[in-house]
């Protein structure tokens, strides 16, 4: 799998998309099997966050800014 370049996800482990859309990863499986459903690779299988669960908006916004407002 390391000479793929494949991120082996951890389950809970939280995933951002580009449009800002938020989900947690609930399993992952590799398959080997190139005439099954799923083919050859890593499958991650996500499920959005919960609201009690979103932790990217339980931070406050300053974290992510360089410069602390004035």
């Amino acid at each position: 799998m390391q000479e793929n370049g494949l991120l082996d996800l951890p389950i809970g482990a939280g995933v951002l998309l580009g449009g800002g859309e938020r989900f947690r990863v609930v399993d992952t499986w590799f398959s080997y099997d190139d005439n099954g459903v799923f083919n050859i690779g890593l499958h991650i299988f996500l499920e959005p966050v919960t609201e009690e669960d979103d932790r990217l908006k339980q931070i406050d916004p300053a974290y992510f800014r360089d410069v602390p407002d004035a």
